[in-house]
């Protein structure tokens, strides 16, 4: 039994195909376990081909009711109008779910979407076992929050809300890596929840950016993120140290968090 776990989970996978290949990079590596599908991104077809058929990747379904980048877009996969409050003139998803506190979509319209992406993905090969949302729409749509509580236990699937225990002192080792060797060591025996973004740098991922961060930006963090989680140092310094990473469907459900106790971690943690 490893001294510390790692509830790993790797989000956007379908995003794009740069995306895709940074999830298969840090799931090759052995340290993630988990990886959130949005079934709504342009190359979830890509990701199903590539990573529908493993066994040793615990699957999710990342609901996606926004899409935040300027030039890389997706839509929902049912059909609503603007007065859904789901979309833009375009028929695009609003870029931030900030917006849904004027927008106001309707819960009924949200859940026949969030429906929608789940049997996609099952229709894709995916075995889905647990769901979270992309940037926690949940904390701006009243309800919302009860709303997939029960979605997940109607499709018998565990929900993300039980699983976000993050390591004491996370903020410090994000502004300083350097510590990352005393963080380890030093860490309380327990179970934790880490998230990461990885992709490879590209083209494709310059794509990405909004008036907050720009593409190269971006690109440049995650394909960071793809090089850490992914190298041997990593490796040797979590068996050194007794952790490891697991999947979602070996962890050990925790105290449900509160979207209000969300709200706090937010604020300390940019969404991506």
């Amino acid at each position: 039994m490893s001294r510390v776990c790692f509830i790993t989970r790797a989000d956007d996978l379908g995003s794009n195909i740069s995306a895709n290949k940074g999830v298969e990079k840090v799931c090759n590596a052995g340290f993630f376990k988990n990886a959130s599908i949005m079934a709504p991104g342009p190359n979830v077809e890509h990701a199903a081909q590539l990573l529908a058929h493993r066994k040793d990747i615990c699957f999710g379904m990342h609901i996606t009711i926004n899409s935040e980048w300027d030039l890389l877009k997706w839509r929902p996969l049912t059909n609503v109008g603007q007065k859904s409050g789901l979309v833009d003139d375009k028929g695009f998803f609003l870029n931030n779910p900030k917006l849904f506190t004027e927008s106001k979509p309707d819960i009924d319209i949200i859940m026949n979407e969030v429906n929608a992406q789940l049997e996609r993905l099952n229709k894709l090969g995916f075995n889905i076992t647990y769901l979270d949302s992309h940037m926690l729409p949940e904390i701006y749509v009243d309800n919302l929050d009860d709303a997939i509580k029960e979605f997940a236990q109607k499709k018998g699937l565990l929900d993300h809300m039980y699983f976000y225990e993050l390591p004491p002192g996370f903020m410090e080792l994000i502004k300083n890596p350097s510590i990352l060797p005393r963080y380890l060591k030093n860490l309380p025996e327990g179970q934790y929840f880490i998230v990461s973004h990885p992709a490879v740098y590209s083209n494709e991922m310059l794509q990405t950016g909004n008036s907050e961060t720009s593409g190269e930006k971006v690109a440049k963090n995650r394909s960071n993120e793809a090089k850490n989680f992914s190298g041997i140092p990593l490796k040797l310094l979590l068996k050194r140290y007794g952790c490891t990473g697991i999947r979602y469907d070996e962890a050990k459900p925790q105290e449900r968090m509160t979207v209000q106790k969300i709200k706090e971690v937010m604020q300390q943690i940019p969404v991506k």
